[in-house]
């Protein structure tokens, strides 16, 4: 029997518990009329198909990589691992991670900013204000030439990532390059850096929901 990744749509034999790309429950696929799905070990697509680049990214027909987070449109993916230190959960029904050094809720932020000194974690629809004054103000109070406020990050209700600067003689920066007073958009695996040192790493999660039993 053939299985359908409920996140990226991918096939599999059934010999798959997961889907080895995004670690999601398979379910059961059924080809109708017209479907011109490949198979397990295709390695084309047919008209419209979403297909996958040399990278592994998922495109869809536009051609257009889907990152973590974005779009929140499609099923969420369940709960395998806790995002934040890997322990599995207790149950298909666990809400909080069982590392008692962790002890998170299971699910992700919908995007982890890591800095020196801590990291920065946003829900969907929420933003935070980076500085050495306000909530996250530890993690900046070692570098001199970051302001009080010094830029907002935040994340739209539709798991858009963003940054806005707050204007600044030392500056923010993205990946090396300064960025005006602008909102800037953000992907995985981008650099943030407020004046000249205080760096962090984007992380952005796709909508994921807690297992239930069948």
């Amino acid at each position: 029997m053939t299985q359908r990744c409920t996140v990226g749509g991918e096939l599999h034999g059934p010999e798959v518990p997961l889907c080895p790309e995004h670690l999601c429950e398979l379910v059961p696929h059924a080809p109708g009329p017209g479907d011109t799905a490949h198979q397990p070990g295709g390695d084309g697509h047919g008209p419209g198909e979403a297909g996958s680049g040399p990278d592994g990214t998922a495109h869809g027909p536009g051609g257009t990589a889907h990152e973590p987070g974005g779009g929140g449109s499609g099923p969420a993916a369940p709960v395998t691992t806790c995002w934040n230190c890997g322990t599995p959960p207790a149950s298909q029904t666990s809400t909080e991670c069982l590392d008692p050094d962790c002890r998170r809720p299971l699910t992700p932020p919908a995007m982890l900013v890591v800095f020196t000194y801590g990291q920065v974690e946003i829900a969907p629809g929420g933003q935070a204000e980076l500085g050495r004054h306000g909530a996250f103000g530890r993690l900046f109070r070692s570098y001199p030439n970051v302001s009080r406020r010094h830029a907002v990050l935040g994340v739209d209700p539709d798991g858009r990532a963003w940054v806005t600067p707050v204007p600044t003689p030392n500056g923010t920066f993205v990946n090396g390059d300064e960025i005006g007073p602008v909102q800037r958009s953000l992907a995985s695996g981008d650099r943030i850096r407020l004046a000249r040192d205080a760096e962090g790493t984007v992380t952005l999660f796709p909508r994921q929901r807690n297992r239930t039993p069948e």
